[in-house]
Parts: C-alpha cells; sequence; structure tokens
C-alpha cells in the first residue's frame, strides 16, 4: 500500500450488523421502567441531538437545550416516552422520582 493511502476512506460506512439505530448507532438495550414498571428500550441522546427542552421525571429539572441524556420508551406505548439525566438515571434506585436529593 502507498503511504498515500493510509488512513483514507475508500468509501461510505456501511451499517453495522445487529445495529439497532440507522447508520450503525448502538444495539437496542431494554430496562424496566421505574414509573411503570413496564419493560422499555434505553436510547442515549447526544448533546448535538438534544434539540427541545424536556422535564426530567427524576429530579422535576429541565434537561435544557444541547445537554446529552437519555430516554426511556416504553414498548407498549412509545409515545409516553421519558426523557432523564444521565445522573437521574444512574440514581434512580436510591431516591425516590421527582424528588431532588
Amino acid at each position: 500500500m502507498a503511504r498515500g493511502d493510509r488512513g483514507r476512506r475508500r468509501g461510505p460506512r456501511s451499517r453495522a450488523p445487529g445495529s439497532g439505530l440507522p447508520g450503525g448507532g448502538a444495539p437496542a438495550r431494554f430496562v424496566t421502567d421505574p414509573l411503570s414498571g413496564d419493560t422499555a428500550e434505553l436510547r442515549s441522546i447526544q448533546p448535538v441531538a438534544a434539540t427541545k427542552a424536556y422535564r426530567c421525571p427524576g429530579c422535576n429539572q429541565e434537561i435544557a437545550v444541547g445537554v446529552g441524556h437519555v430516554v426511556v420508551v416504553p414498548l407498549g406505548d412509545p409515545t409516553a416516552r421519558r426523557h432523564w439525566h444521565h445522573a437521574c438515571w444512574s440514581q434512580r434506585g436510591r431516591r425516590r422520582p421527582g424528588r431532588p436529593s
């Protein structure tokens, strides 16, 4: 291989097999929704994709535009999705929903 060819992209990346998102995103991760008890899909939202403000059910505070967070999407009712701060999601078992600690 010639030196000039190293690291050069040769074509568009294909979607990873078994990928949960178009374009090769992470595979789907399923969790139990702490508010409803139903099975839900957990999605990670990158800061660049966070274009709306949401209310976090873990702390009852606003998730501002441009802040990365997670979304819990119930399998039975995708319209009932909830947006959580990363810290609130990781601490959900140690405190009651809607209550700052």
